[in-house]
């Protein structure tokens, strides 16, 4: 038979003690719980005592499982207190936030660069770094909670913030042509363009990132020159190294369209 263990007011204060600072001081990811309140003399210990022990350390850990019967005070049912104080928290989430640290990755150039891991995500979105270059920077186990806190969706997954735009403006194209005849090539192009209107900017869509993955790279498309009948005259300019007078004359003109997103990561841990 189990013995009965018979309890000072001291010790039964100690052991919730003992759960209320694990309450108070949960790991990243859990919400701290309220203390339960210390008992005063006098006091008579009764099964409401044990029940809210228990609830409380459930609530720290739902896998604690308590069979000790509570009809009487047992020594189980004080073993059964310590192995789940011992236990402590489970099952906690990591926060939904990128850590305010750095790391380095190498970037399209082949250089490397020491960034925070906020511009390491972003930078992975737009796909100028690679999935294993950041993992080694911040830790598979980092990348992994992120993927999930992101995928969870709602303000969970209010990580990383887009807007996609489309901008479009105009380019005009130019030749020159040296005086008394042929062309005059322009970094070794016969043609070359300029831009020669405003660019226009629309916002087409915006939110929150909703997974892990590089798919905000920009994208340009150029429309098809439109040629004038007659090129336009817009000056005539001397090419001191050549030692001769050239034309320049506008050719014509085509469309520039381009999809952006800019991305902002809005939840960087303290």
């Amino acid at each position: 038979m189990a013995a009965t263990s018979v309890l000072t007011r001291a010790v039964w204060n100690d052991l919730l003690t003992r759960i209320n600072n694990l309450a108070k001081n949960p790991p990243a990811g859990c919400t701290a719980l309220a203390a339960l309140p210390l008992v005063t003399a006098p006091h008579r210990w009764s099964v409401a005592d044990i029940t809210a022990a228990r609830s409380k350390l459930s609530a720290i850990c739902s896998t604690n499982v308590f069979n000790a019967p509570t009809g009487i005070w047992k020594q189980a049912i004080i073993d059964e207190l310590n192995t789940a104080i011992a236990k402590g928290w489970c099952k906690c989430q990591q926060a939904c936030c990128v850590p305010n640290k750095t790391g380095t990755v190498p970037m399209p150039g082949g250089y490397n660069v020491t960034i925070p891991y906020s511009q390491i995500l972003t930078q992975y979105l737009y796909g100028n770094v690679s999935y294993s270059d950041m993992v080694a920077a911040m830790g598979s186990d980092l990348v992994t909670a992120l993927a999930a806190c992101i995928a969870a969706g709602g303000t969970t997954g209010q990580i990383i913030q887009y807007t996609q735009r489309h901008l479009h403006w105009t380019n005009c194209a130019y030749q020159d042509q040296w005086v008394g005849g042929g062309i005059r090539s322009y970094n070794g192009n016969d043609t070359y363009s300029y831009t020669c209107s405003n660019t226009d900017t629309t916002v087409v869509g915006s939110g929150w990132v909703p997974e892990l993955a590089p798919n905000y790279a920009s994208g340009t498309t150029t429309g098809s020159t439109n040629y004038y009948d007659q090129p336009i005259g817009t000056g005539y300019y001397y090419d001191y190294a050549a030692g001769r007078y050239y034309e320049t004359f506008w050719l014509g003109a085509f469309d520039m369209d381009a999809y952006v997103y800019d991305l902002s990561v809005t939840k960087v841990c303290p």
